[in-house]
């Protein structure tokens, strides 16, 4: 207490000496000279670095806070910030520097919940608007499935050369990890193989997939492990070769209709040759028994076709001996041009005269051949739209309406020149 005594006193002596010469109109008089400089200082800080607005978009949204058992299973939207501050500060900073977040403290159970968006800015700007202001979001709870077997599935098309002996896992079963609903849809995990270009037994590493039980991939989930080593025995068979098919009477298809392309075989049109080495060199590809198509106007699906080994050499056998040929038929089509066609103008402003140059278009056109036949002039209409303009010239577009099963090609020109003028109206006679 004595040392604060002595700490006061001289203090109070000060202010004793002082108060006398401090009145009412000198309080005044310091208040009004720091109010007029802080508005000063306000001024030309106003005046320098004046006040100005940011839109930001695409701000990301993070959840905090949310408790380690459950996990957000849908995607948070980005949201656009608006800030305010001044120019130097709001055109300095990066978009990076806003943080943009829910708060999930409180939620403490699987469901969908509607949170505000809080937006964290750098010191000196300020928040003027976001939009949404407000998210809806699903919460699971984590949970964990052992056991889940991992299963080897061969992707694109199998060489019809290599047999599959034995496939191995190693682990057989995983561990999957995620939110609850999406772990109960997992049927198993699988080991994605391709077998194209390998000519021997092999082993390698594979990433693992969890599927559900249609065979499509479950996002959002941890396998552990996230890998498995697969052990593939292969056997080689002799070699692959084509097999084309053989059409006879596609010249006699119904009348007005033709192949629509070469036939093809399918699913592949690879079959295995075995046999000498040397006979095998001496077989560039195979060919089906004649397919005869004469009269045919529709596609077909030929099932089990044969392949002719009436010409193979002694020794040599085929596997599969059949194969299934698809053979697409159309109607045939040609082209046709049709010189001079007038065009018709459409919506004239009444009381003007329309002039069209030129007047006539060329059109060429395709079709199936039959309907080409039958097409006369008058079933094109070719009109150009003035759309009630005033008297002028205008440049505007041909439009074209075509039958059905005919296409447009080609036109020329496809913008003509319009001349609009107004008809003086005739006086009159005077009596």
């Amino acid at each position: 207490m004595q040392r604060r005594a002595r700490i006061l006193r001289p203090l109070r002596h000060a202010w004793a000496s002082v108060r006398p010469s401090l009145r009412r109109e000198t309080v005044a008089r310091l208040a009004l000279a720091f109010v007029l400089a802080f508005g000063l200082w306000a001024w030309v800080e106003a005046t320098n670095d004046p006040e100005t607005q940011r839109t930001i978009s695409n701000v990301p949204v993070l959840p905090r806070g949310l408790s380690p058992q459950l996990v957000v299973t849908s995607e948070l939207p980005t949201v656009t910030v608006r800030i305010q501050g001044a120019q130097s500060r709001v055109q300095s900073f990066e978009s990076g520097a806003i943080q943009a977040w829910i708060d999930l403290r409180d939620v403490d159970s699987p469901g969908t919940y509607i949170r505000p968006v809080r937006v964290q800015l750098p010191s000196r700007l300020r928040l003027r608007e976001v939009v949404p202001q407000e998210v809806t979001v699903q919460i699971d709870r984590l949970v964990e499935r052992g056991d889940v077997p991992v299963q080897v599935i061969f992707t694109g098309q199998i060489p019809p050369n290599l047999q599959v002996l034995s496939t191995t896992l190693d682990p057989a079963t995983v561990i999957v990890r995620g939110p609850q609903q999406r772990v109960e849809n997992i049927a198993r995990v699988t080991a994605p193989l391709q077998l194209a270009g390998r000519t021997e037994s092999f082993q390698e590493s594979v990433t693992l997939i969890p599927v559900d039980a249609n065979g499509v991939t479950v996002p959002g989930i941890t396998v552990e492990p996230s890998t498995a080593v697969v052990s593939v025995q292969l056997r080689v068979r002799g070699q692959v070769r084509r097999v084309v098919p053989t059409i006879v009477g596609a010249d006699k298809l119904a009348p007005g209709y033709e192949l629509a392309g070469p036939p093809t075989v399918f699913p592949s049109d690879e079959v295995v040759i075995e046999g000498p080495e040397s006979a095998l060199a001496a077989i560039p590809y195979l060919t089906t028994t004649p397919i005869d198509v004469s009269g045919w106007s529709e596609s077909r699906i030929l099932w089990d076709v044969p392949i002719d080994t009436s010409r193979l050499p002694s020794g040599v056998t085929v596997d599969p001996k059949t194969v299934n040929v698809s053979v697409q038929i159309r109607r045939a089509e040609e082209t046709r041009s049709l010189q001079g066609l007038p065009i018709t103008v459409v919506n004239a402003r009444p009381g003007t005269t329309v002039e069209l140059t030129p007047s006539t278009v060329d059109l060429e056109v395709s079709g199936p051949s039959t309907v080409l036949e039958q097409l006369k002039p008058g079933d094109i209409l070719v009109i150009v739209d003035v759309e009630n303009a005033e008297q002028g010239i205008y440049q505007l577009p041909v439009r074209v309406t075509l039958p059905p099963e005919v296409r447009y090609e080609r036109l020329s020109p496809q913008v003509v020149q319009v001349t609009i003028r107004s008809v003086q109206p005739t006086p009159s006679p005077t009596p």
